[in-house]
């Protein structure tokens, strides 16, 4: 599928993406220094040998809008409200660091690393839930935090090994990565673990073609 550094998407005219509802979310990338380092971090901490789902090196990224379920025919539109929203903005460079846990440590579901800078990326996904709502896109209920997921918690087995290693990484830090562009992705979900595809990209402003 074509990828519009305008904005613009051949996402009519494409025969690329079936007739059924697909998942998609729309999220930013990171640096990919950042994310060779997020990677050696989590297989180090895969030989605690707890049991945790660890996200694929190419699914480390930050969400800023889970969709669910999309037919063909909601795309056009969904492109058009985030190039709405993204293309008004200039790049940014956001920190990755620090480590987490959602809901926390202690009853641990899903393990993450930290994202900062002065409220943009929160900015980004508050206008992009307002833009979504008027296409049946609830907006979400629970507390924006900007995170990139490192691995889903199957269950506390040997978590006491991993928490060790996690306390002494806790404020980390993993890098700098420059926001200049939006992706709206594909999630098939694998007996190995999510697959995500990029189905659609937008520039930001300044770094339009």
């Amino acid at each position: 599928m074509a990828e519009g550094r305008q904005g613009r998407s051949s996402l009519r005219d494409s025969r690329t993406i079936v007739a059924t509802k697909i998942r998609c979310f729309v999220a930013i990338d990171v640096a990919e220094e950042v994310r060779q380092r997020l990677v050696a971090f989590a297989q180090d901490l895969a030989q605690s040998g707890a049991d945790i789902r660890w996200v694929r090196p190419e699914g480390l990224h930050v969400t800023l809008k889970f969709l669910g379920p999309v037919a063909e025919a909601e795309l056009p539109a969904i492109c058009e409200a985030v190039q709405n929203v993204a293309g008004a903005r200039s790049p940014w460079t956001i920190v990755v660091r620090d480590l987490a846990a959602f809901p926390s440590l202690r009853r641990p579901r899903v393990l993450w690393a930290g994202v900062r800078d002065d409220g943009q990326v929160s900015s980004l996904a508050s206008a992009l839930e307002e833009a979504l709502e008027p296409l049946g896109f609830a907006r979400e209920d629970r507390p924006f935090t900007p995170h990139i997921t490192l691995g889903r918690v199957n269950s506390l087995r040997g978590w006491e090994k991993l928490e060790e290693r996690l306390k002494n990484n806790l404020a980390s830090l993993w890098g700098e990565s420059k926001v200049d562009k939006v992706i709206v992705y594909r999630s098939d979900l694998k007996p190995t673990g999510a697959v995500y595809t990029p189905l659609w990209t937008t520039f930001l402003k300044e770094n339009r073609g």
